[in-house]
Order: C-alpha cells, then sequence, then structure tokens
C-alpha cells in the first residue's frame, strides 16, 4: 500500500514539473481544452449508448 502511494505521488509531481516546464500559455489552453473534450466525449457516447439500450429493450 505505501508502494503505490508513493508511485502514485512521484507520477503525480512528474506530471506538476511538465506542467510548470511549458512556457507557452496556447500550449496550456489547448491541453485543458482537450482533457475537456474527451471527457465530455466519453459522457456524450456513454449517455447514447444507455438511451440505445434502454430503446431496445422497451
Amino acid at each position: 500500500m505505501k508502494e503505490s502511494m508513493d508511485e502514485l505521488k512521484g507520477e503525480v509531481k512528474a506530471k506538476l514539473l511538465y506542467w510548470n516546464n511549458i512556457k507557452s500559455s496556447k500550449v496550456k489552453v489547448l491541453l485543458i481544452v482537450l482533457f475537456l473534450g474527451l471527457i465530455g466525449l466519453k459522457i456524450f457516447t456513454t449517455v447514447l449508448t444507455f438511451d440505445w439500450l434502454v430503446s431496445l429493450f422497451s
């Protein structure tokens, strides 16, 4: 358990270091929009899948 927590902390620190090393604000905005777009796409496709399944059984 302790090793996995240390590994998780190391991963978070590495991602934070990568984020802080990006100098361009345009690239940061692009990464944020891409991340939010992927989350939105996942939610959208999940909702459509469940709607399709409900209509299939009714």
